[in-house]
């Protein structure tokens, strides 16, 4: 049985003190009490082994027995640049994708996008991305950004992976590349549009910066479905 594994944004020294949401799901959710062996991580690559030590009603401290810190990929890492989508559609992307293991979720505002995304929704992004983490046995958390514009997602992406592959879901576009050829790519960059498809001008944006068309799946996809598809191809089994 796997051992329970909690967040905790700060893990330095011999002591670490959950958070009041962590908190309470261990001791109100799960029940665990003193001498309790859990683990900790704190999204960045640190895991610990440790033992409850302290318990009180809205924080629980424990000790760090052995810990152990893994580096993030400096290569190899997959980029969704996905249009908003409608009610909680989005939140279920952000949910299977981290679980696939996608190192970057950039919500995007295309001509096309039907919702047009609020700043203040992303915090909320980061909370279920975190419990995808916690649930699928991720060490690192993945970057969520937006909602931007396309424009300024564009800019941003290619200057941050500026030896990505670049792609674009397209069902009319030629095959995806196979998996070995793709995962010999320094990191992939993928732009998933709203369900009216890019507008032309997007089109002739990614002719001009050789993003090139690709199809996943020959039928026409919603925007979580297109996300899960490439992020299931992409991610592989090499996801951490």
């Amino acid at each position: 049985m796997r051992t329970v594994r909690f967040f905790c944004e700060s893990l330095s020294g011999d002591r670490a003190r959950l958070d009041p949401v962590q908190s309470r799901h261990l001791r109100k959710v799960l029940r665990l009490t003193l001498g309790d062996r859990v683990e900790v991580f704190d999204g960045k690559g640190l895991l610990a082994d440790a033992r409850v030590e302290r318990v009180e009603p809205d924080a629980v401290e424990v000790c760090i027995l052995e810990a152990r810190y893994v580096p993030p990929k400096a290569s190899g890492r997959v980029i969704l640049a996905v249009s908003m989508a409608k009610s909680d559609r989005f939140a279920w992307l952000v949910e299977k994708c981290t679980e696939l293991g996608v190192d970057h979720i950039a919500a995007v505002q295309y001509d096309r996008t039907v919702k047009m995304g609020k700043p203040s929704s992303r915090r909320r992004y980061e909370k279920i991305a975190l419990a995808a983490v916690k649930q699928s046995g991720r060490l690192h958390l993945p970057t969520v950004t937006g909602p931007e514009t396309f424009h300024n997602t564009i800019d941003t992406l290619l200057g941050c992976y500026p030896d990505a592959v670049r792609l674009y879901g397209d069902p009319e576009g030629q095959r995806l590349p196979g998996f070995d050829q793709l995962m010999a790519q320094p990191d992939r960059v993928v732009f998933i549009g709203p369900e009216g498809g890019f507008s032309a001008t997007e089109i002739q944006i990614f002719a001009d910066l050789n993003v090139q068309g690709v199809c996943v799946n020959p039928n026409i996809l919603r925007i979580e479905t297109a996300a899960v598809a490439f992020s299931a191809v992409l991610c592989g089994p090499v996801c951490n």
